[in-house]
């Protein structure tokens, strides 16, 4: 019995003392991710650089060496987004330019630009009764109805339809603001901001069937009818359009300064890990 424990205990130590140590198994761990690394596997590396520190929480060097390689790898994974968002940005910048060319951009309106309709600035749409689209360079985007006459129909409502298809805006009671009345004289002026969805889908009506011969009928105390202009349908299909583009600029340019902060912030911290290590010395 005590020959049978001896000849276990020998084997055990044989196979401990043959087999890979603690240090072996993680200059190992640390090659494969230098090798997924270079194979531009970056998730893979990423794995086997935590499992160093997880499984071999003593071997420093290791832990070191792999979490300067995972600050390469987080720089060439900014490098690699930041040439995919620059990409996408030109072709955003590419596909808005077309579609531009009928605005104009105006500061006249305060601080804020504007984009406006060259039919429909306001200065040639003053005695017109119409709906106007209204765009930032945001992407900030809705429709006001503008109604003009001698004589006040109270709206707060519209419809636009044609053969029979038909969409109807929610209601804007009058407030003086999103719903409000000016006269001049003989001359009565109705205008209603549809923002915030007020205008309940007429926006995409309008832009899906701009081809269309779409009619307004402006509901209120009484009912007053148009048949929109060809440059009126176009400017709210081509700025609803624009709208999403000028949206999703903007949100590359913001991924873009999210990579630029990271790689600044990974460039200061290994500056700082350097300086420390320096200052050790």
């Amino acid at each position: 019995m005590k020959a049978l424990l001896v000849f276990t205990t020998l084997i055990i130590f044989t196979a401990t003392a043959c087999g890979p140590n603690k240090e072996e198994l993680a200059r190992e761990k640390l090659e494969r991710a230098e090798q997924l690394f270079a194979g531009k596997k970056f998730n893979d590396a990423k794995l086997e650089i935590d499992s160093i520190e997880e499984l071999y929480p003593g071997q420093i060097e290791f832990i070191t060496r792999g979490q300067d390689l995972l600050r390469q790898i987080r720089i060439e994974e900014q490098k690699q987004s930041m040439a995919f968002l620059d990409s996408m940005l030109h072709l955003k910048e590419a596909e808005l330019n077309p579609l531009m060319k009928n605005f104009i951009i105006s500061d006249d309106y305060g601080k804020k630009k504007i984009l406006i309709h060259k039919r429909q600035k306001p200065e040639n749409s003053y005695a017109r009764t119409y709906l106007r689209a209204h765009l930032d360079l945001e992407g900030n985007f809705y429709i006001s109805s503008r109604y003009t006459g001698t004589e006040r129909i109270y709206h707060d409502q519209i419809k636009v339809y044609f053969s029979g298809n038909n969409v109807l805006s929610e209601v804007v009671p009058e407030d003086g603001f999103n719903n409000r009345h000016f006269e001049d004289g003989e001359n009565h002026w109705e205008v209603i901001n549809f923002k915030d969805g007020k205008d309940n889908g007429v926006i995409d009506f309008i832009a899906s069937n701009a081809d269309q011969s779409l009619k307004v009928q402006f509901r209120g105390k009484k009912y007053y009818y148009i048949v929109m202009e060809k440059f009126d349908k176009e400017a709210i299909r081509d700025g609803y359009e624009i709208s999403f583009v000028l949206k999703e600029i903007q949100h590359i340019k913001d991924e873009i300064e999210k990579v630029k902060a990271a790689a600044s912030t990974d460039g200061i911290l290994h500056e700082r890990k350097r300086g420390g290590a320096l200052n050790t010395k």
